[in-house]
C-alpha cells in the first residue's frame, strides 16, 4: 500500500471513524459540521460560501478558492489533486518533507539517469544533496541547503529542478480535509436519498 492509500485509510478509519455530518444553511452559504458525538477529536467545520470552502476545527484551518460554486454536487466529484490545487491558505507548510522518500528518490534518479557519467564532480553533487537531505526537516530548509550544491558544483539548473522536489509529500491534514469532506458529502447524500 502506498503512502496516499495508507493515509486515506488511516484518516477514514481512525480520524473520522463514527463521525456524523450535519448541514445547515442553503446552497450559496452552507455549513457542514463533521464530528463524533461527545468529543471534539478531529471535529471539523466546512463552510461553503460562494466559490470558497473554509475549513476550521481540530485539524487546523484552510481556505480553498474554487472555479465553480462551492456546492455539494460540484465538490463530490473532485479528486484530491484537483481540490488541493485550489488551496489558497493553510495553517501549516504547503508540503511536508520526508527524508526517507528524498533519499529513495535521489538513489532512483541517480541510477536511472546515470548522473555519475554526466558530471565530473558527481560525487560532490551526490554528497551535497545527501547532506541537504540529512540537515533538513522541512522542504524549505532542504531547498536552502540545496542551493550551495548548485552554486559550488557543475550541476545544471534543469537537473537541480528535479532535485528540488525530492522528499516532497502532501501533509496528512490536506488529505484529511478532502477525505472528511468527501465522507460528509456521501453521508449527507445518503441521508437525503432516504428522506426523499
Amino acid at each position: 500500500m502506498n503512502f496516499m492509500d495508507r493515509a486515506k485509510k488511516e484518516i477514514k478509519e481512525e480520524w473520522f471513524k463514527n463521525h456524523v455530518a450535519e448541514i445547515k444553511g442553503e446552497e450559496g452559504l452552507q455549513v457542514i459540521y463533521w464530528g463524533k458525538s461527545g468529543t471534539n477529536s478531529y471535529r471539523t467545520k466546512y463552510v461553503l460560501s460562494g466559490n470558497n470552502v473554509f475549513i476550521s476545527g481540530d485539524i487546523g484551518g484552510a481556505v480553498y478558492s474554487l472555479t465553480c460554486s462551492a456546492t455539494l454536487d460540484n465538490i463530490k466529484d473532485f479528486n484530491l489533486g484537483y481540490f488541493t490545487g485550489k488551496l489558497e491558505a493553510f495553517c501549516e507548510d504547503r508540503w511536508d518533507f520526508d527524508q526517507s522518500l528524498a533519499k529513495k528518490e535521489l538513489i532512483e534518479y541517480w541510477d536511472e539517469y546515470k548522473i555519475n557519467e554526466k558530471y565530473d564532480d558527481a560525487k560532490k553533487i551526490y554528497n551535497g544533496i545527501l547532506s541537504a537531505i540529512d540537515e533538513s526537516t522541512s522542504l524549505d530548509a532542504y531547498r536552502a541547503w540545496l542551493m550551495p550544491v548548485y552554486q559550488n558544483t557543475s550541476v545544471d539548473s534543469d537537473t537541480l529542478e528535479v532535485f528540488w522536489d525530492f522528499g516532497k509529500r502532501m501533509p496528512y491534514r490536506l488529505i484529511g480535509y478532502w477525505v472528511g469532506l468527501q465522507m460528509a458529502i456521501e453521508q449527507l447524500s445518503n441521508k437525503e436519498g432516504k428522506t426523499a
